[in-house]
C-alpha cells in the first residue's frame, strides 16, 4: 500500500510540474483545441478591466476561422475575419487577419472558460461567452 501510495505521489507531483502553459491548469482532460474554440470576450488588457459598453471578442472556429472585433450597445456587430493555427507545439496561437498582417499570441493559460493571451509584452485575459 505505501508503495502505490508513493508511486501515486511522485505522478501526481510530475504532472503539477510539467504544466503546458505558465499560468495552468497543470493538468486537463480537454483537448486544447475543443477549450479554445468559441467565441472569448477580452474582459483585461495588463491587468485593466475595459469600461465602457462595447463587448471586444476572439472567436476561434475548429475548422481555423478566426474573427476578432466587438459589439456595440445596440447590438451591431463589427468584426474582421481571419485564420489561426497552433505553433511551438501549441504554446502560440498564430492568426492572420483579413489584411495578411500575422499576430502570433502566446498562451499563458487555457481553460473552459479562461483564456490568458500575450501579445508585445501585453497580457490580455478573456473569458468565454
Amino acid at each position: 500500500n505505501q508503495l502505490l501510495m508513493t508511486a501515486s505521489l511522485v505522478i501526481l507531483l510530475n504532472f503539477q510540474s510539467c504544466t503546458k502553459y505558465d499560468k495552468g491548469p497543470a493538468f486537463s482532460l480537454i483537448p486544447k483545441k475543443s477549450r479554445l474554440v468559441g467565441t472569448w470576450e477580452i474582459v483585461k488588457i495588463d491587468g485593466n478591466r475595459l469600461t465602457g459598453s462595447d463587448i471586444y471578442f476572439f472567436e476561434f472556429e475548429r475548422d481555423g476561422d478566426f474573427e476578432q472585433g466587438y459589439i456595440e450597445d445596440d447590438g451591431s456587430i463589427y468584426a474582421y475575419s481571419g485564420t489561426w493555427e497552433w505553433e511551438d507545439n501549441k504554446e502560440i496561437i498564430e492568426v492572420v487577419n483579413y489584411y495578411g498582417y500575422i499576430l502570433k499570441f502566446e498562451v499563458e493559460r487555457l481553460t473552459n472558460d479562461e483564456l490568458i493571451l500575450e501579445l508585445n509584452n501585453e497580457e490580455y485575459e478573456l473569458e468565454k461567452m
